[in-house]
């Protein structure tokens, strides 16, 4: 293939936009603008792409915009966003396997705020149609399976809580843990939220804003829970620290709770609820383990595409970049059901 195919209708603009990160602020419309620029073409081994949708990360977007992302080295002026869908609307030399108005998704910084996007080609995944959908499943549950297995170690039988389980990870968390064998208790902080959990097959769901957990774990599950999946922190962790197994897991995905200002610990260090118990605390970051994602992509769409797993997209509905910041505030607020999209069409 020599240059580039251009798909002629709708014919490409000369301009599109996209919202960048040109400075650190308090706030991250303050720290934020849409700009427009040119569009080009994609180069040999590329493809370009029209963005329909974008997926929100509240808490990583609002400390990106305060320089609070610690494993990263951000320098403004610079794009944003993460996880996208789209479909491709021109094809760059060299590349094969992909066809004009193939539908693909993206995960990488800098891809998501943005209209249309250059990618190399090796790094569009194809799925079946450009739904916010996928936004779950890509990378939420990528997150989700390669935790369970790679870190967590869940086996079938085994006795799993998981946090903020009616979250964008936390339903997903809740079904794959299902389709693992594995007894599962959901926690979430509404009726409506508790409810949703339950209808995805969590064994026991409680609402942590009203229920004794301490005393309903003492009660229900003596023996503890094998995995305790947490991506919440503060009094959360501490009670599964509490109510882990002999040989259990407790899983930190995050601490959500108390990312801005951690709290001093002035209770026993944990390796008093752990040593007796054998028990371990390990931590999950999904970039960090990037060479089990492809597969997990794999699986997940394929699991998506015979329906043995559901996903939850956020009923708000927010529209265009102008939106992006009012869906993080959404986010970070709690108000979410499921995982929080943009549409960028």
């Amino acid at each position: 293939m020599h240059g580039a195919v251009i798909a002629r209708e709708p014919a490409l603009p000369a301009r599109y936009r996209r919202l960048v990160l040109q400075r650190f602020a308090e706030t991250f419309v303050e720290a934020t603008q849409i700009v427009a620029s040119p569009l080009s073409l994609p180069g040999p081994g590329e493809l370009l792409v029209r963005n329909h949708w974008a997926g929100v990360n509240g808490v990583f977007d609002d400390r990106l915009a305060r320089n609070r992302v610690e494993y990263l080295d951000i320098h403004p002026p610079c794009d944003i966003g993460i996880e996208c869908v789209g479909e491709v609307v021109a094809i760059g030399e060299g590349v094969t396997g992909f066809q004009l108005g193939d539908a693909v998704a993206t995960t990488r910084l800098g891809n998501g705020y943005r209209e249309y996007l250059c990618t190399p080609a090796d790094r569009a995944i194809p799925i079946a149609a450009a739904t916010p959908e996928i936004l779950t499943l890509i990378p939420t549950g990528i997150s989700a399976l390669v935790a369970l297995e790679q870190v967590a170690e869940l086996r079938p039988g085994e006795r799993i809580v998981i946090s903020a389980a009616a979250g964008g990870l936390g339903h997903l968390l809740v079904q794959l843990a299902r389709l693992k064998g594995a007894h599962v208790v959901g926690l979430a902080g509404t009726a409506e939220k508790c409810a949703a959990v339950a209808s995805l097959g969590a064994h026991q769901v409680f609402n942590y804003r009203e229920a004794d957990l301490d005393a309903i774990f003492r009660q229900a599950y003596p023996q503890g829970f094998d995995v305790a999946y947490d991506t919440v922190g503060g009094p959360i962790f501490d009670l599964f620290l509490e109510h882990v197994a002999v040989r259990g897991r407790v899983i930190c995905s995050g601490y959500t709770a108390d990312i801005e200002r951690p709290e001093p610990v002035t209770r026993p260090r944990i390796y008093t609820k752990l040593y007796w118990k054998a028990a371990s605390v390990r931590g999950f970051m999904n970039p960090l383990f990037s060479e089990h994602h492809a597969d997990a992509a794999r699986r997940l769409l394929q699991m998506y595409a015979d329906g043995s797993l559901r996903v939850l997209v956020d009923a708000r509905e927010f529209r265009g970049l102008e939106a992006v910041p009012q869906a993080i505030e959404h986010l970070l607020a709690g108000r979410n059901l499921g995982k929080v999209v943009v549409r960028l069409t």
